[in-house]
């Protein structure tokens, strides 16, 4: 009995290997061709901060801990109040710094919004500004004498060390330069302070811009992308 010759053909890891790349192929295409515009690259970024703000409210009231928000032209980030000061928030990864995409630049209102009438949050006095840096670091010098202590207390058997509280926070070292204080705290309690955000997408003319309010608390409201008048 004669045995027929086999027929070349394609084993299963080339045929996948063939449509991966076909895959590839029309993905580089259509990125290509297809560009995100201006006006949903603005919306993309208006919802993403929407969005961390809301995280980071929801955050503060469940770790009974007191946020902040501080925007400069590069971008934003979030901020704890710990040992009576301000620290740039590291962790959770979700809020540490952003920033703005290129070509997005904003405008922060904070005063004279009608909404924000009788608001107390502005008058909240944190921590005074002159004293935030020295010529010494006196962030060092406490975190050195706590580990002294701690050392000492250690060693000592009858002392029972208090075990730190977690909550869930890491903060950046605090350099010179840093923000004193955030614009916009965003309290345990819930309350957020009233601010009208506009971003703007201004790499080329017409601009265009979308705002995000917030009157007292989370939801906040944000407004149509349009053009800048």
């Amino acid at each position: 009995m004669k045995q027929k010759p086999l027929t070349p053909g394609f084993t299963l890891v080339e045929i996948l290997l063939v449509i991966l790349l076909i895959g590839l192929l029309a993905a580089s295409v259509v990125i290509s061709f297809t560009g995100e515009s201006r006006d949903k690259k603005l919306a993309k970024q208006t919802e993403q901060l929407q969005l961390l703000i809301q995280l980071a409210s929801e955050t503060a009231m469940l770790k009974q801990q007191e946020l902040g928000l501080y925007l400069d032209d590069e971008g934003y980030r979030f901020m704890l109040f710990k040992d009576e000061k301000w620290h740039s928030i590291r962790e959770p990864k979700a809020l540490r710094s952003y920033k703005f995409a290129e070509g997005i630049e904003f405008e922060l209102e904070l005063e004279g919004l009608e909404w924000s009438e009788g608001n107390l949050l502005s008058q909240v006095e944190w921590q005074e500004e002159d004293k935030l840096f020295e010529e010494n670091s006196f962030d060092e010098l406490d975190a050195a004498k706590k580990r002294d202590k701690e050392l000492e207390d250690s060693k000592d058997p009858n002392k029972k060390t208090q075990a730190p509280l977690r909550t869930g926070f890491v903060t950046e070292p605090r350099k010179q330069g840093d923000p004193a204080q955030p614009q916009i705290f965003i309290l345990s309690s819930g309350e957020i302070t009233p601010f009208l955000l506009t971003l703007k997408e201004q790499s080329e003319n017409p601009a265009w811009r979308q705002q995000l309010k917030a009157v007292f608390s989370i939801p906040l409201e944000r407004g149509e992308v349009e053009l800048d008048r």
